[in-house]
């Protein structure tokens, strides 16, 4: 992980992590284990009862990083999924299966783990970097911001505009978009025209393998972007 992608990687963590209640203070978290020299196989952002965890894979090990702290583990034997655990402590795992799993930290266990939703959305300011396969004009900048309030914002290429959301699980449903009037040059009218398609048809999101947020919809509509 480069020391970009290290400090994009912790403000999302913030951002998500903001208001939220830990465990109890018997336990000391342990330093931070070298996060930076951790590369990224996959990356997840789960709700754990009301806790946010943020779950990198890489190889054989998990780093979890949470408001409990930050804990690398090591894949161990299971019957089923990928189980870790923080070496010489079995006291404190992370058991996968598929986009959940089950988190125990020093004997407490969490309720199970599940994709984050609306809560992975709302990390920050989202910059697009790729419209329906088709990258995006060089020096042009389309971003998308979505409020806690059921809002979406943003410039679209050349205008600003604004939406109205709804999230349930990884479901998406954007509507009423609406953009200003601003005259642009033909081919940001034309990227603008396709981004507010292709954001009106999304209908689920994720995050894939470098931590890029990936918005698809119906016929090969698809957004990616990044946190700046």
């Amino acid at each position: 992980m480069t020391q970009r992608q290290g400090l994009m990687a912790t403000a999302l963590l913030s951002s998500l992590l903001v208001g939220c209640a830990g465990l109890s203070g018997k336990d000391e978290a342990p330093p931070p284990p070298g996060a930076d020299t951790l590369p990224t196989r996959g990356v997840m952002i789960l709700q754990c009862g009301g806790t946010p965890v943020r779950v990198t894979l890489s190889g054989e090990q998990a780093l979890i990083e949470g408001v409990h702290g930050q804990y690398l583990m090591e894949q161990v034997v299971s019957a089923s999924g990928a189980r870790y655990e923080v070496p010489g402590d079995s006291s404190t795992s992370f058991w996968n299966k598929g986009d959940k799993g089950m988190l125990t930290i020093k004997g407490d266990t969490f309720p199970e783990c599940e994709p984050a939703g609306a809560l992975v959305l709302q990390a920050g300011e989202w910059v697009v970097e790729d419209i329906n396969g088709g990258g995006i004009i060089d020096r042009s900048r389309v971003t998308l911001n979505f409020g806690n309030d059921g809002r979406v914002s943003g410039r679209a290429s050349c205008n600003n505009y604004v939406g109205a959301y709804e999230v349930q699980g990884r479901n998406l449903t954007v509507t009423q978009v609406a953009t200003t009037r601003k005259a642009c040059a033909p081919s940001l009218n034309q990227q603008e025209t396709r981004f507010v398609q292709s954001l009106e048809q999304a209908s689920r999101f994720r995050l894939d393998e470098t931590g890029a947020l990936v918005l698809e919809g119906e016929e090969g509509a698809s957004l990616k972007a990044r946190l700046e």
